[in-house]
């Protein structure tokens, strides 16, 4: 794992930029050494966390022998041994970023469609004078550019590398869609001109011209119908396969490595494989709070008891929340709704101070419909339902108390074209598009949906719209900054494309029983730890927000919404401003606490 950052100059192909500029930019993604390149008009900075072959072989930049193609690498490619093999690459070192170097040698972009990982990269064409950039298929690894004012293009692992070379502006043109979503969801960000590689897309830059490409499209494989096994036995079998294919492929390290652990479903999956797989000394790893209500650090225990990991735990406190929420805008590098940051990062640093690589079970809620808003998108399918929660709203909204009300926002009237949207912001307890209409100031309108496949039912198009956008936008989000703010890399068993794929094909009754969510993947699961570890409701990994909120952060919270802050802005409508304010604070209405924090996190990043 490591940070890329490059720059490419359309009117002066000698300008030289200093190292000096961006040293320290990304060191964080790369602290084991610094380098870079000049190639003609292309400057190439590459910062390295050391993980496979931490030789002075596994060195980048890269350069190919003949001196044509240059590389910069940010990921792991988990089959690159095998593709070694396969085209017989004549590498000199051990490192998956020489195979892939190779690769791109011998087969150009179409070596892209070969990789199995996650990634991000940049290969120069010196012959060409032309820039690649590509991302993996499922949008682990992140990939921003932009073209500059100075007439040139820059890319980088985060957007601070390109805040460094140039300065960008905040942008409102999509305020709609972090209000709504918490996030900004595909290509697009809150900065004027910055950009997204969308997931399983790549990029040709020549002649100041840039051609968009794709290699990978998860909503072409599941367009029609794929075909799915014939019983649920031999899918069990299949999945169970799979599963372990990939905690293998990722269990390749030339560093110390471990699991997180938080006792859930999907972590648990993921370090019963890997310790079958290595048979025994596995280290785990799992945080704890203070605060009863949001500790399931016993759990975890329990279960690598069972399972014999070398296990490790540390609890934390308020504090160490308020320290590291400090930092908070500093990882993200733009307003970014999800809280969860914040125990991520802390179970991120806890880790990195024995292991270099963590395992994540990141993914499971998706692929097997494991969240409850899909069976909202069930409810709100049903034209009776509809209608009965719309007629019993006003009710709600005069007697109700917090809780149903913010159930019942869910039957408001919305665009049936944006319901994924409308039932993920209201599971979220973000702005409703009615909402976001009156606050906003002169919004545009919110991004239209990524494509859902006709034959999926309302459950699987809800979890098909997650993997288009609240994974690679948010989840993977928080995973990668919270982990390489702490120069820790995770690898994601669950989200290797074969398991997404054959996840999407099965019947929802494989994957949903009654009311057992997930059912195939606790099927395999309980073959190997005994289900009674896992009789309790599910948990996020979560913090007290709307508690934090009235109590320590109330001071952040009234120097950022102030008048004078958002009137000078004028982003959003002041007096609905007050209005939030005054219902969280003063009318008991606890569950417009995200609300409140959008609009501070908001306010803080333009005060910046």
């Amino acid at each position: 794992m490591c940070g890329i950052l490059g720059f490419v100059s359309l009117s002066d192909p000698k300008k030289e930029l200093s190292p000096k500029r961006v040293k320290g930019v990304l060191k964080h993604r790369g602290p084991d050494r610094f380098a870079f390149t000049q190639l003609g008009a292309c400057t190439l900075w590459h910062y390295r966390l050391s993980v496979i072959d931490p030789s002075d072989r596994g060195n980048q930049p890269l350069t190919t022998p003949s001196g044509r193609y240059t590389l910069v690498f940010n990921g792991e490619v988990y089959n690159y041994q095998r593709l070694k093999k396969q085209f017989n690459l004549p590498c000199e070192g051990g490192s998956d970023s020489e195979v892939v170097l190779l690769l791109f040698e011998a087969l150009g972009s179409k070596a892209l469609e070969h990789f199995e990982g996650m990634f991000s990269l940049a290969i120069w064409d010196a012959q060409e004078n032309e820039l690649l950039l590509a991302r993996d298929r499922i949008g682990i690894k992140p990939l921003f550019y932009a073209e500059t004012r100075d007439t040139g293009f820059a890319f980088s692992s985060e957007i601070k590398g390109i805040q460094a070379l140039e300065q960008v502006s905040p942008t409102k043109k999509y305020i709609a869609d972090y209000l709504s979503l918490g996030f900004v969801p595909g290509e697009n960000t809150l900065f004027q001109g910055v950009q997204q590689v969308k997931p399983g897309c790549y990029l040709r830059v020549k002649n100041g011209k840039i051609s968009h490409h794709t290699f990978y499209s998860l909503y072409d494989y599941v367009k029609k119908e794929p075909s799915s096994p014939r019983s649920y036995s031999e899918a069990k079998k299949l999945l169970r396969e799979l599963i372990y294919t990939s905690v293998s492929d990722r269990l390749d390290a030339d560093v110390p490595l471990g699991c997180f652990l938080s006792g859930g479903i999907d972590s648990s999956l993921v370090v019963a494989v890997a310790q079958d797989l290595l048979g025994g000394n596995l280290k785990t790893f799992s945080i704890g709070f203070k605060e009863a209500a949001f500790n399931e650090a016993s759990y975890a225990a329990n279960i690598a008891h069972y399972l014999n990991c070398e296990h490790h735990t540390k609890m934390f406190g308020q504090d160490d929340l308020l320290d590291i929420f400090s930092n908070f805008l500093s990882m993200t590098d733009e307003p970014f709704g999800d809280t969860s940051l914040l125990p991520t990062a802390l179970v991120s640093q806890f880790a990195r101070e024995h292991v270099t690589v963590a395992l994540s079970g990141d993914g499971g809620d998706e692929g097997f419909l494991g969240y409850g808003m899909y069976s909202w998108s069930k409810r709100l399918d049903s034209t009776m339902l509809r209608s009965a929660g719309r007629a019993a709203s006003p009710l709600v909204k005069l007697f109700g108390n917090s809780r149903y009300k913010r159930a019942f926002a869910l039957f408001e009237q919305h665009n049936k074209e944006q319901r994924q949207r409308h039932i993920f912001s209201q599971e979220q307890y973000f702005f409703s598009q009615k909402e976001i209409g009156s606050l906003a100031n002169k919004p545009s309108a919110p991004s239209p949906i990524p494509p859902l496949p006709a034959w999926m039912s309302a459950e699987e198009k809800q979890a098909f719209f997650d993997y288009s956008w609240y994974l690679p936008d948010d989840l993977l989000v928080k995973v990668d900054r919270a982990s390489m703010a702490n120069s820790l890399e995770v690898r994601v068993p669950l989200l290797d494309h074969r398991i997404v794929e054959f996840a999407l094909g099965l019947p929802v009754h494989w994957k949903k029983r009654k009311s057992v969510t997930k059912y195939i993947l606790k099927d395999i699961l309980f073959d190997l730890v005994p289900k009674e570890y896992f009789n309790r409701p599910k948990q996020g990994f979560s913090i007290p927000l709307a508690t934090y909120l009235k109590g320590p952060l109330r001071p952040w919270v009234d120097q950022h919404l102030t008048r004078s802050v958002v009137t000078k802005h004028g982003w959003v409508e002041y007096s609905m401003v007050e209005e939030y304010k005054r219902r969280f604070y003063s009318k008991g209405e606890e569950y417009l606490y995200h609300r409140v924090f959008l609009l501070t996190l908001l306010h803080q990043w333009l005060e910046k």
